[in-house]
């Protein structure tokens, strides 16, 4: 997958003039946390979270009048409170590559650009539904296995088979390296297969089953 089958296209912006209660109220009524600011030629020069609202906004226990502070606020702008310069990203970036940008920078969100122009936003939150996306395979009832196999080649196909061969067909795979560099974990979710036939073929070829259970039995619950 690539950023573009991920992103938000056509993302709200403001100017750098716009004011800190006018990008606040933008926030809360689109639901958004970040939000792109340009310059009166469209070009994109900055970002505004909504931690940075929150931090430029007076403290509970200032002692100004609500005058006072409506006219302070008025006077702050997108361009004095924005990140500049920002991070971009192309359409075309792997999405694992930047979610890995994500994470070492510590920031929540890329703008996306394309031939110098804005076309859209990919936040962590659109990275968390690419990722359920890709691992859940749908709500199709089967089976969910979590396998530790030897790192050679050949040893997805062989798992693909086993599946197979038993009445089943693979939805979503996914893998994890192990610390041992011999090792690597392996997540399998099927839809048809006979779980006992395949925990039997996976026992004949060494191949160690470390859970199994059918799909979606995760449980929740609330606590006080």
């Amino acid at each position: 997958m690539f950023v573009q089958d991920a992103m938000t296209t056509n993302p709200i912006t403001v100017t750098v003039d716009a004011t800190l209660p006018d990008i606040a109220r933008l926030m809360h009524d689109k639901k958004i946390r970040r939000v792109p600011v340009v310059d009166q030629s469209g070009n994109l020069v900055g970002i505004i979270s909504d931690r940075d609202v929150r931090e430029n906004m007076p403290s509970p226990a200032t002692t100004l009048s609500k005058w006072e502070i409506n006219t302070l606020l008025d006077k702050l702008k997108a361009g004095e409170i924005m990140t500049s310069p920002v991070l971009v990203t192309a359409p075309d970036c792997p999405l694992e590559e930047a979610a890995r940008l994500l994470l070492e920078r510590k920031i929540g969100a890329l703008p996306v650009m394309k031939d110098g122009d804005l076309v859209g936003i990919i936040t962590e939150t659109d990275f968390f539904r690419a990722f359920v996306d890709m691992l859940s395979g749908g709500d199709v009832p089967g089976l969910r296995f979590v396998l530790r196999v030897e790192r050679h080649k050949g040893i997805l196909a062989t798992l693909a088979n086993i599946i197979n061969e038993n009445g089943g067909g693979i939805i979503a795979i996914a893998t994890e390296n192990d610390a041992d560099g011999v090792h690597k974990k392996v997540l399998v979710k099927e839809e048809g297969a006979d779980a006992a036939a395949v925990r039997q073929a996976l026992a004949e070829v060494d191949i160690e089953v470390l859970d199994v259970r059918e799909r979606r039995t995760c449980g929740f619950n609330t606590v006080p």
